[in-house]
């Protein structure tokens, strides 16, 4: 028998994190609002417009149909490549790189896209050309395709983002049933890209250096606020973090404040939450007999869990500073329309589920 709608549990899961984003970002950024002479609603209502904006990018991956998808692919890929190479060229240079492309005061960042792509690409490769994608030369101009638009990213440098992508990419080949003979010089290309980008900037040299020799100042402060919060926390609006002693508490670093305002459980709550959509997402690509839905809902699923951990292990100090924000729940821009994009394609599959 098959499902007519889609999975409630997963909805509401979203739609929870969604609404703590809310509370959170307003709880952490109405301080620096102040002490920048405007209202204290000024991030929050900042962030509810993105995500207004993100909820359009939510809305076209829950309608759009997948044979519309694969027919985009390739012209997806000019696209993305054109603006990428754009970006380098004349994009605002911010936080030590260039992310985006300034139209008319409006910043377009298709970074965050890229993983979203490599996801569809492989997806419909294994699923639509499998004699292509089990061919040694086939599946290694894939890798090379792949490659090529996370080097576009890692050179903004933008090393966080494409990490991601490369670990998408892994999970990818891995889902798909590429032969294990890849991953090696896959693993030692990604490698390469990253140690090449780390040895051209310094913005990025300075983030690994300082994170093998002693703690930044972000992290220590991350600590502070994670080890203060204790069990149950300083309770709502009690945390010390968002005056100004954490900077982008609101982004880059909001699970470190909902750790020390809510404690140890609230962070578990967020951790469960995120592992709900996990297994959801697991339960649901079981659940399908379509080869390129299955591979979707398991690339785009995995991909974001992998953020969620990745800005964990940030605030908590076992990776470097990387400004990847926690999905769904920090200050809204490119991500959450991505992830949000991510999660109404999973929501589609999900009412094609087999009973």
């Amino acid at each position: 028998m098959q499902h007519t709608r889609i999975d409630k549990t997963l909805i509401f899961c979203l739609f929870c994190l969604l609404a703590l984003g809310i509370v959170f970002v307003y709880s952490s950024s109405y301080y620096r609002a102040m002490t920048r002479g405007e209202d204290s609603t000024y991030y929050m209502l900042g962030h509810m417009k993105r995500l207004l904006i993100a909820s359009v990018f939510f809305f076209l991956g829950f309608i759009i149909p997948y044979r519309v998808i694969k027919t985009l692919i390739f012209p997806l890929l000019i696209i993305t490549v054109i603006i990428l190479i754009l970006t380098l060229l004349i994009g605002r240079f911010q936080f030590g790189a260039r992310r985006s492309v300034v139209i008319s005061s409006f910043g377009l960042q298709v970074s965050e896209f890229v993983r979203i792509w490599l996801v569809f690409f492989l997806a419909n490769l294994f699923s639509s050309h499998p004699k292509t994608a089990n061919s040694g030369k086939g599946i290694l101009v894939a890798i090379t395709i792949c490659l090529f638009l996370i080097m576009l990213v890692a050179i903004q440098p933008s090393i966080s983002i494409a990490l991601i992508c490369l670990i998408t990419l892994i999970i990818m080949l891995i889902y798909g049933g590429a032969k294990f003979k890849l991953f090696i010089p896959t693993i030692v290309a990604s490698c390469a890209i990253i140690v090449i980008v780390v040895l051209l900037f310094p913005h990025a040299q300075s983030r690994i250096t300082g994170f093998i020799t002693h703690p930044t100042y972000q992290v220590q402060q991350s600590l502070i606020a994670i080890g203060s919060g204790g069990i149950l926390g300083k309770g709502p609006g009690a945390g010390l973090q968002k005056f100004l002693f954490l900077p982008r508490i609101y982004n880059d670093f909001i699970f470190s404040h909902i750790a020390e305002e809510f404690g140890f459980i609230g962070g578990l709550i967020v951790f469960l939450f995120f592992w709900q959509i996990y297994l959801r997402g697991l339960s649901i690509s079981a659940s399908v007999d379509d080869e390129f839905s299955k591979l979707l809902v398991l690339g785009l699923n995995a991909s974001i869990f992998v953020i969620f951990l990745t800005h964990v292990g940030v605030s908590i100090g076992l990776l470097p500073p990387t400004g990847i924000p926690l999905p769904f729940i920090s200050f809204g821009g490119w991500s959450l329309s991505a992830n949000l994009f991510a999660m109404g394609v999973i929501l589609r599959v999900s009412r094609w589920r087999m009973t």
